[in-house]
């Protein structure tokens, strides 16, 4: 998805999110909050029951969907439902010349999910390979890996999790 794009629908998702923010925690939605838990002490403590609310966008030149938004309930053992977050911080990365900002754990190609791109450097969907296809872009010094480090140029590998930022293969 290109930049400009990314950030015009941005807003929009955080409109939806604080939405269904909204109607989880609302008395109209108790009677489903409590059949979860209901659910989960049935099902026993193995066993987590979760109910998922995705948003996502399908470019038709595109394999997958590619999800903007995630959130939810989760309980387990019969416990009240709490709120749960799936959303992957969006990254930016040069892809067929043009600059893409998809969730990190994405490829900028087929949208297909491709985590740990350092440990993984090629897509399993679609082949692209990290460094050739695919190029990872900075614009913070915030990890991209761990989100909690600080990298630069001087200073390519995290602080926190001891990833290599730069020359990437």
């Amino acid at each position: 998805m290109d930049r400009s794009t990314f950030e015009s629908a941005d807003p929009i998702l955080d409109e939806i999110a604080a939405s269904l923010d909204g109607l989880l925690e609302s008395e109209d939605f108790s009677a489903v909050r409590l059949a979860l838990a209901r659910l989960s002490e049935t099902v026993g403590s193995r066993f987590s029951v979760n109910l998922t609310v995705c948003v996502d966008v399908f470019d038709a030149q595109k394999l997958h969907a590619l999800p903007l938004l995630t959130t939810g309930l989760s309980t387990s053992q019969g416990d009240p439902p709490y709120k749960t977050y799936g959303d992957s911080t969006p990254q930016k990365y040069l892809a067929d010349g043009e600059m893409q900002v998809i969730p990190h754990d994405r490829c900028p190609k087929c949208y297909g999910l491709w985590d740990f791109k350092l440990t993984h450097p090629s897509c399993s969907e679609c082949g692209a390979t990290l460094g050739r296809d695919v190029k990872l872009l900075l614009d913070t010094d915030v990890c991209p890996f761990c989100e909690e480090g600080k990298v630069s140029l001087s200073a390519p590998v995290c602080d926190k999790c001891g990833q290599l930022t730069v020359g990437c293969p």
